[in-house]
């Protein structure tokens, strides 16, 4: 048991310290197809980074890996999130979490090659949400919207939801 724990405690300090380290690329240039397979890896790393960081922790980076991120979605050839109010009703309390919602889709995307699958990205995407909703809920607004999709995976039923509503 306490080696489980001793692996289990290094692995998320290797995790934050990575995670810590993540610079936007200096002089990125996205604009041909081959330009933005090469930076799926440091986009990657810049969703973790968003998303292990504390939004009130390093706004001026944040407000940085938020553009390389955007940026890269905006003119990415695979990669394409579908907002819809029905899912991304948070917006109005908490701005940022329109982007850990992306983050969350695009992380998807990448990692599981399925790029078409709307029902999965948004799954991901509100799950993200959810995740950083907590880890942040003291630097965020109280979110009724985020709330219900947390009472709704507590029940196993986010999936029907985001089924019904994507």
């Amino acid at each position: 048991m306490k080696k489980l724990f001793s692996i289990l405690m290094f692995s998320f300090l290797a995790l934050n310290l990575i995670a810590q380290e993540f610079e936007v690329p200096k002089n990125y240039v996205l604009k041909q197809k081959e330009d933005f397979s090469k930076y799926e890896s440091e986009v990657l790393k810049g969703i973790d980074w968003l998303l292990q960081i504390p939004i009130n922790s390093q706004p001026e980076k944040r407000k940085e890996v938020n553009m390389f991120i955007m940026s890269w979605l905006e003119g990415s050839p695979t990669v394409s999130v579908e907002i819809k109010q029905e899912i991304v009703s948070f917006m109005k309390p908490n701005p940022d979490l329109l982007m850990i919602f992306m983050c969350g889709w695009t992380r998807y995307s990448l990692e599981s090659k399925d790029y078409n699958n709307k029902v999965k990205g948004n799954q991901k995407g509100v799950e993200a949400v959810i995740e950083f909703y907590i880890k942040n809920k003291e630097n965020l607004k109280k979110d009724k919207n985020v709330e219900k999709y947390i009472k709704l995976k507590e029940e196993g039923k986010l999936e029907d939801y985001i089924t019904k509503n994507a």
